[in-house]
């Protein structure tokens, strides 16, 4: 019996892929130790009324497609319930993207470039994203997206329908967690465009497969909400509500792509922004040797006109640009080390470049550590979990992990399990903490609150909270978001704006005090 060797060509490959796992875990593994921020809380309160039984956009009303919803209620079946489960889920997914990306480069690039561009990726994600940005329904968009974007480079190259379709499918379904991801349907359309020596209907039938495969998911999910009686609320809540809470311009324009670039709190992150458009400019220099060179900039101007489309530009908005990002800084850095390599003697050429890869080390050391000194601290038994926790404070403390704690433990030890709750805030995380259902559909006070919002909708919250009866009331003090819900002040100070849920404190329930920025009413 004779064992055939691995060709060595084929054993580098294996070994460069598990060097990149290795080293993808290390810098992604301190996130395991993130709590849940504000819209984490939203997310997963969302996915246990759904694990209950509950209906979305019946029981529970949220201003996000359904997507997220589903992706953390899997994270809690496959996981366990926990908020380990979903970072688990967010580090496993964030892999299989540098995974995939490493095939698209190798179509578009080099294999080193490739290989470059995904840990270029990872490295970008985990060391300039923090908490609250990170697990979000734009950063798990990367995934259907690279994998959309090689199936489009399969369907060009091979002028199949079937891949097609395929590549439209994933862009539709990344769709169903930021609608704005639908400008990337633009990219398949234009490489279809570029195709040459191809008849037009072939062609045709191909742009047809990429819109159907998109619109299908969209069409599937509106016809799945009807069944169910639900699509009229989705449409009002995710449509008609988010178009006017999407007027409330956040400072910023697009050009704010460049502080994502070079705004780096690291000299790690600012190197692969300059290394990005390094790429851009070697894909325009061979332009005439790489007939699909506009790829990754095209896919990184529609994430934008996306992002654009919102016109928010919040950190974690920018998360889906990060794979094109990540392959142009790879093709940079390729780029610029065989420029080194041909300007210098042989001999000069590789001690300069293997200086400055030593370098890239250095520096890539630096930012870890930085970043994650006290993740690791913490995971190592070093620092105290109080101590660690305290650093999950957003900037003007209006959300703080440790507060939503505290009062969670206080109310799963005065209820039981079948007790309801409502939290008239911006706090929906006490919910998921508790593990108490929420008493109304209004999980956050950004839908009662908001000054767009119908007054009909606060008459119904009351009648939610008239019918199930809570145990507690809890009433939300600095937590002022203008930029959720156009209202300029905390949730009590709008209390007296609320009559009917004023009376029904006043009549129903009696006050406990007040336990971190909670004031807490009990049932009487």
């Amino acid at each position: 019996m004779t064992v055939s060797a691995v060709p060595p060509r084929r054993l580098l490959r294996l070994c460069l892929a598990a060097l990149l796992l290795l080293l993808g875990v290390t810098l992604l593994a301190p996130m395991l130790a993130y709590p849940f921020g504000s819209d984490h809380g939203s997310f997963a309160t969302t996915a246990d009324v759904l694990r209950r039984g509950g209906v979305l956009y019946r029981d529970v009303w949220e201003i996000k497609l359904p997507g997220i919803y589903y992706l953390f209620a899997g994270a809690f079946a496959i996981f366990g319930r926990s908020m380990f489960a979903v970072r688990l889920l967010d580090l496993l997914w964030t892999l299989a993207a540098a995974a995939v990306l490493v095939l698209v480069g190798s179509r578009l690039l080099s294999r080193g470039a490739a290989l470059a561009g995904a840990f270029a990726f990872l490295l970008f994600y985990a060391l300039n994203f923090d908490y609250w940005h990170t697990a979000q329904c734009d950063g798990f968009a990367s995934l259907p997206l690279a994998l959309a974007a090689l199936l489009t480079l399969h369907a060009e190259a091979r002028r199949s329908s079937r891949h097609a379709f395929a590549a439209g499918l994933l862009i539709g379904l990344a769709s169903l967690l930021k609608f704005t991801l639908a400008t990337v349907l633009a990219l398949p359309l234009l490489a279809l465009l570029a195709s040459r020596g191809e008849p037009a209907r072939p062609r045709f039938a191909r742009a047809l497969c990429y819109l159907a495969g998109g619109v299908l998911p969209l069409v599937v999910t509106a016809l799945l909400l009807w069944r169910a009686g639900t699509l009229d609320d989705m449409l009002r809540i995710v449509f008609t509500w988010t178009s006017a809470y999407g007027r409330l311009r956040v400072g910023g324009a697009p050009w704010q792509v460049l502080r994502l670039l070079f705004g780096g709190s690291y000299p790690i992150l600012k190197l692969i922004g300059a290394l990005s458009l390094a790429g851009v400019v070697s894909l325009v220099l061979a332009r005439r040797t790489r007939p699909l060179w506009w790829f990754l900039p095209t896919w990184a101007l529609v994430i934008i006109v996306g992002i654009a489309a919102q016109g928010k530009y919040f950190a974690y908005h920018w998360l889906p640009l990060l794979p094109p990002v990540g392959l142009l800084a790879g093709a940079g850095l390729v780029f610029l080390l065989e420029r080194l390599r041909r300007s210098f003697a042989d001999t000069g050429g590789k001690l300069i470049s293997v200086a400055c890869l030593a370098g890239l080390v250095v520096l890539l050391l630096a930012g870890y550590w930085a970043h994650f000194s006290r993740p690791l601290r913490y995971l190592l038994g070093d620092l105290p979990r109080d101590v660690y926790l305290a650093d999950f404070t957003a900037s003007g403390r209006y959300f703080s992990f440790q507060a939503d704690a505290a009062v969670a433990a206080y109310l799963q030890a005065h209820t039981q399990p079948t007790d309801t709750l409502f939290v008239w805030g911006l706090e929906p995380l006490v919910y998921f903490l508790a593990d108490r259902p929420p008493a109304t559909r209004f999980i956050h006070n950004a839908l009662l609150l908001a000054f767009w919002s119908p007054p009909a909708w606060r008459d119904l919250a009351v009648s939610d909270l008239q019918r199930s009866r809570p145990k507690f009331i809890l009433i939300v003090h600095n937590d002022y978001q203008p930029w959720a819900n156009g209202w300029d002040a905390d949730s009590a100070t709008y209390l007296p704006n609320y009559p009917a849920l004023t009376n029904l404190l006043q009549h129903d329930y009696h006050p406990l005090g007040r336990l971190e920025d909670f004031d807490l009413w009990q049932r009487q």
